[in-house]
């Protein structure tokens, strides 16, 4: 199964400078929650854009797109998405796979995805980077959060959504 995760702003806007647009530490808890234990695909600049101390993201299996000819400790890097379709097709059948961006790596994958589990936040930012637009094929399955969240600077909602 193929789910993306992502935090967006009201304009589908997900970065600037390869960067997350807000840090919302509800948002970085939610995130560990739904990809511990599994593996996240991301692309070579969102992998960069990680902090170094958390390189490879722990308690995950890593995978890196790019076209580079590189290897990573600790990293499973793949060229091509039909590499990392047959990669899930054999070894990961019927588990999650969490697509955790770019722009790029999120416009490739969204064919094929069964599930998104986005992060609303109810704010503008300054962007260079989004996500692709959420067709109506696409429902609200679960709702968690309060639009009005005292906690936090950014008022957001955690949705996840899936095919009809």
């Amino acid at each position: 199964m193929i789910c993306l995760t992502v935090i967006v702003d009201e304009n589908l806007a997900i970065g600037y400078e390869n960067r997350l647009l807000a840090h919302i530490p509800e948002d970085l808890k939610h995130f560990k929650e739904v990809t511990s234990g599994k593996v996240v695909v991301m692309g070579y600049n969102t992998y960069l854009s990680l902090p170094p101390k958390s390189r490879p993201l722990p308690n995950r299996t890593n995978v890196v797109l790019t076209r580079k000819d590189i290897a990573i400790d600790g990293v499973t890097v793949k060229h091509s998405v039909e590499e990392v379709l047959d990669m899930i097709k054999e070894d990961y059948a019927g588990q999650e796979v969490i697509i955790m961006g770019g722009q790029s790596i999120y416009t490739q994958f969204m064919p094929y995805a069964d599930k998104l589990y986005i992060t609303h936040v109810f704010r503008k930012f300054k962007a260079d980077a989004y996500f692709p637009e959420i067709s109506p094929e696409w429902e609200i399955t679960e709702l968690k959060g309060k639009r009005i969240n005292v906690s936090s600077e950014y008022p957001h909602v955690f949705a996840t959504y899936e095919k009809k």
